[in-house]
């Protein structure tokens, strides 16, 4: 009966076992386990989730369904008055389930750990609109990522001003963004990094190809033109016929970096034995 159900509300085999086997669902009863199945699924579609987005955050979190209405109810108003919309909560909680989870006091701890490093209210609420993840990260993991951005040569005021632009900056390996800051110095657009952050989104592969591609075509790139790296690969089909795809396949940055390496381990041998005589 239950197994019926939940296949005419869109889950698969697969998926109705991992959800009705993850504790504490394993310990109901099947007809109980089905009313509250049916009561959270038809919450979740009244409260404005499509089908789809339930059935998308129930396999990511199988224990929403061992929540009460009134524990999903009150969460929502206790995010409303920290300032998030109906509509923002939809969003976020799509992107991360377990915020349903999450006590208010520890969302609340993190707003007040975030706003100690130099953040507003109001910058904690439009990051964590886009980057609802914030909430998961450890303070200490923040704190460890800023002195990484610091060690690079970024300041407080400039580590606060781009992770308001882009707080995916966080979710960043400190590798990923040395790589980006020292390509863009490397062509001579460093301002990228401070002045047009978001555009860090873009993989530095891409970047490379592009930037070697306008080279090819006798076109410099600088303060003026630089956003022709980021246009989107429809625009640039449209422009020069071809794609990303096949454009990183022809100006590797692997190959690239494997050659630099090379090159760096050439000039080291040579170096070494000059001074050995």
């Amino acid at each position: 009966m239950l197994k019926e159900y939940m296949i005419s509300l869109g889950y698969d085999e697969s998926s109705i076992e991992k959800i009705t086997s993850t504790y504490p669902l394993n310990n109901s009863k099947e007809n109980t386990l089905r009313n509250n199945i049916e009561e959270i699924f038809n919450l979740f579609i009244s409260l404005g989730y499509k089908k789809q987005d339930v059935i998308k955050m129930t396999k990511v979190l199988p224990s929403l369904y061992g929540l009460s209405i009134d524990n999903i109810k009150e969460k929502i108003n206790d995010l409303k008055a920290l300032g998030y919309s109906d509509k923002d909560i939809i969003k976020m909680t799509k992107v991360l389930p377990a915020l349903y989870s999450y006590s208010i006091d520890n969302i609340k701890n993190k707003i007040n750990d975030l706003k100690a490093l130099g953040y507003s209210d109001k910058d904690i609420i439009k990051m964590t609109k886009v980057l609802p993840a914030l909430y998961c990260y450890s303070i200490d993991n923040i704190k460890n990522k800023i002195n990484d951005l610091k060690a690079l040569g970024y300041s407080d005021k400039d580590i606060i001003k781009m992770t308001k632009v882009l707080p995916s900056l966080y979710s960043y390996s400190i590798d990923n963004i040395k790589e980006k800051k020292d390509f863009y110095d490397k062509i001579g657009l460093s301002f990228i990094i401070m002045e047009d952050t978001l555009q860090l989104i873009q993989s530095v592969n891409l970047s490379y190809a592009r930037y070697e591609f306008y080279k090819s075509k006798g076109i410099t790139l600088n303060k003026d033109n630089y956003k022709k790296l980021f246009i989107s690969q429809e625009q640039f089909i449209d422009d020069y016929g071809i794609t990303n795809k096949r454009l990183t396949e022809i100006y590797s940055y692997k190959k690239y970096k494997n050659k630099q390496l090379l090159l760096k381990y050439s000039y080291s041998k040579y170096k070494n034995k000059k001074m050995l005589g």
